[in-house]
């Protein structure tokens, strides 16, 4: 590819004035909405990209995602195709876990909307099981170890170094009938806590830092109804999960995406670039 390729994007791009200026620049002055002719193109993570959209881009060459994961991407039909693709990881792990701890403590405490039980309680030894334990899992960990938290995980594989940090390595079923408060990190869409799962956890906090439906629909349904039970979702889960859960009682869902400050927004923005700019570069 040339400077004369086409850069274009579908929707609306979760970075800041400056970096979609940059980017505009490096499509010719307008970041306009993709077209036939569009070869780079930017989209975010909250917008899927199917089988039907690739169709009606036939010059595409390289997707440059706008975020971390892939789980609303048709990866296959790209790979069919020979396009190439590229993500920006690393960015706002810190900046999610900062919030998500900002919400466990509005809602242990009683400062929430909704207060988790009638008393105000700390989070100090309580436990914490962190589903999934990558990089934002890795950064909710730290924070947990930083409140006191007896802190577990619920991963494929063990993590010797953070079990030697006193992280311990969970397993069904009895993780989660030992769990105060479940995080579940894990991949976009991904069926992650099911209804068993559910059905052990009792009078507890269930936050969702993955994006997509990955809570077994019926089960939450009952689930949020018992006891001193509590849900925190953000918007990173979708605008569909908005939808069907925002209004439920004892449910916790800000209009707002945890991972987005305006220091996450640029290293993402400096990120996207450098790697349109990669795409842009002649073989």
């Amino acid at each position: 590819m040339t400077p004369l390729t086409r850069v274009a994007r579908i929707g609306e791009l979760p970075l800041r004035p400056a970096e979609l200026q940059r980017l505009a620049e490096l499509a010719g002055g307008e970041l306009a909405e993709a077209g036939e002719d569009t070869q780079i193109l930017l989209i975010s993570t909250a917008t899927p990209l199917t089988e039907a959209e690739l169709s009606r881009l036939p010059a595409l060459e390289h997707v440059a995602l706008c975020g971390t994961s892939y789980g609303r991407i048709d990866v296959g039909a790209l790979r069919e195709r020979g396009i190439s693709t590229s993500n920006v990881a690393d960015y706002s792990d810190e900046t999610t876990a900062e919030v998500i701890f900002m919400q466990l403590v509005a809602v242990a405490r009683g400062f929430a909307p909704v207060p988790w039980r009638a008393d105000s309680h700390e989070l100090f030894g309580k436990r914490l099981l962190i589903v999934g334990l990558g990089a934002l899992g890795s950064a909710v960990a730290n924070l947990g170890l930083a409140y006191g938290m007896q802190v577990s995980h619920l991963s494929r594989s063990p993590k010797p170094a953070w079990e030697a940090k006193g992280v311990l390595r969970a397993a069904r079923p009895a993780a989660f009938g030992e769990a105060n408060v479940v995080v579940v990190t894990g991949p976009t869409g991904t069926p992650l806590i099911g209804e068993d799962d559910l059905a052990l956890l009792h009078d507890a906090i269930l936050l969702q830092a993955s994006g997509g439906r990955v809570i077994n629909d019926a089960a939450f349904r009952d689930w949020i109804t018992r006891g001193d039970n509590v849900a925190i979702f953000d918007l990173a889960a979708g605008e569909d999960v908005y939808a069907d859960y925002a209004g439920l009682p004892r449910v916790v869902f800000p209009r707002a995406i945890s991972g987005l400050s305006e220091e996450s927004r640029q290293r993402l923005g400096e990120q996207v670039i450098a790697n349109v700019q990669a795409a842009m570069s002649p073989a």
